[in-house]
């Protein structure tokens, strides 16, 4: 389970994660949950993600997305599920149902760095904001690692850029890696 958050109403988070669901070595089918729909099929496919291994649910409130998205991991399934708030109760069951069923699962949310909510159970916590660029036809994003099992946060910058030919898919580049991060929370 990782967590995907971004500060503003920008969709770098769900570009981001949407990249890593084209990279997944298991082609299982993805649920995509969210009460008010904002993944864009021809958008996913430009991204390298197939839109027919996605299954598009939409609900009422986040009981109902993080409830879904459990089911489906618990099933063997990737899936993500975009919500406001999440509880360190949902984190745990969300954690534990991709243990069991060995799926992947991303919760998207529009949300500040740190909250009191934070919940450990993710095995990573990244707030995804758009930079800038200077090259046409690329977008850029800055991914913060805010908290990562057994690894030390960072600020990486990623861009991804448009093929110059339809048949070539897009590229993706690290472009600063080691940018210095904020320092460490303590917790406990």
């Amino acid at each position: 389970m990782h967590e995907f958050r971004a500060p503003t109403d920008g969709a770098g988070h769900i570009a981001f994660a949407v990249m890593l669901l084209a990279e997944l070595p298991i082609k299982a089918p993805i649920l995509w949950v969210s009460p008010q729909p904002s993944a864009y099929p021809p958008g996913l496919a430009w991204l390298g993600l197939d839109p027919a291994r996605c299954l598009f649910a939409q609900v009422k409130d986040d009981a109902e997305s993080l409830g879904a998205l459990e089911v489906a991991l618990r099933g063997g399934m990737a899936g993500v599920a975009e919500c406001t708030a999440v509880s360190r109760l949902a984190a745990r069951r969300l954690a534990l149902a991709a243990r069991n069923g060995n799926g992947v699962g991303f919760v998207l949310r529009y949300a500040p760095a740190f909250t009191q909510a934070d919940s450990t159970a993710f095995a990573t916590r990244w707030t995804i904001s758009p930079a800038r660029s200077e090259i046409s036809g690329t977008l850029r994003l800055q991914a913060e690692l805010l908290y990562a099992k057994g690894s030390q946060p960072g600020v990486f910058m990623v861009e991804i850029r448009e093929a110059e030919h339809a048949a070539t898919p897009y590229a993706v580049a690290l472009v600063q890696p080691g940018i210095a991060a904020r320092p460490q929370r303590r917790t406990g």
